[in-house]
């Protein structure tokens, strides 16, 4: 017999209950409402409800759509500035954690100063996020940045937003034959990693939990959404992405 969970997930893939369109690169839009990585410490109840608290959160502010090497830009309340307000810009070099303790960092070299800030994602101290750039890098952490030169560090705080989602760009293609051998040789598998293809449970966590998981949050954030709004409560949509912009047509 078959769960429900994967009955559910196999009728919304086939059509059956296709209320809206499944986000391809779900896990990398949407970082923050992943599970945790280490499965002991996973609990069912708290993810529900921090889940439930963060979708609330996303209705008073926008946050939108970025991942580490985009240029972002955040404008957060602190009583002890002139004007209780800070705005700080710069290249996001990390993201980590996930829920309610999920942060990120930004990076900016200002006034020949290296500053980073690490900000908490729904703190209720940010008023305001903006991507400048929407970017992604290959690499999941820039803190090398810390060490290479400050003009890979440094932008303009004043730079204006720049969708390049809309250019179409179709980036670089064939990537691997362009790399050094010693680039090649750094991911080359080991022969213990060879036993990997023997771990069915790790099959299993990566494959079927997986779809299963991304299906079911999607899912949730989309009620959510439309429960708000057909109350009135906002206007503002929540599941979306730079790649597929009308995920659902109300």
């Amino acid at each position: 017999f078959f769960s429900p969970c994967f009955i559910n997930c196999i009728e919304i893939l086939c059509g059956y209950r296709s209320c809206f369109e499944w986000i391809q690169f779900y896990r990398e839009v949407y970082p923050d409402f992943q599970p945790s990585s280490i499965h002991g410490r996973r609990n069912l109840l708290r993810e529900e409800l921090e889940r439930k608290d963060m979708l609330e959160r996303r209705l008073r502010i926008d946050i939108p759509e970025f991942y580490v090497g985009s240029i972002v830009a955040v404008t957060y309340s602190d009583k002890k500035l002139i004007g209780l307000r800070n705005r700080f810009l710069g290249i996001c070099i990390n993201r980590r954690l996930e829920g309610l303790k999920s942060q990120f960092t930004l990076r900016n070299v200002i006034e020949g100063i290296g500053v980073e800030v690490m900000y908490e994602m729904y703190t209720p101290t940010i008023t305001k996020i903006e991507v400048i750039k929407l970017e992604k890098r290959l690499d999941d952490d820039l803190s090398y940045l810390i060490d290479a030169y400050p003009e890979y560090s440094t932008f303009d705080i004043h730079m204006e937003p720049t969708r390049w989602e809309l250019f179409d760009y179709k980036g670089i293609e064939d990537v691997w034959s362009e790399q050094t051998p010693w680039y090649k040789k750094k991911f080359r598998r080991t022969k213990i990693t060879n036993l990997r293809k023997y771990d069915l449970i790790a099959d299993y966590r990566q494959i079927m939990t997986d779809i299963d998981e991304e299906l079911l949050i999607e899912q949730e954030m989309l009620d959510f959404e439309i429960q708000r709004q057909q109350t009135g409560a906002t206007k503002r949509k929540i599941l979306r992405s730079a790649e597929q912009p009308y995920i659902h047509d109300l």
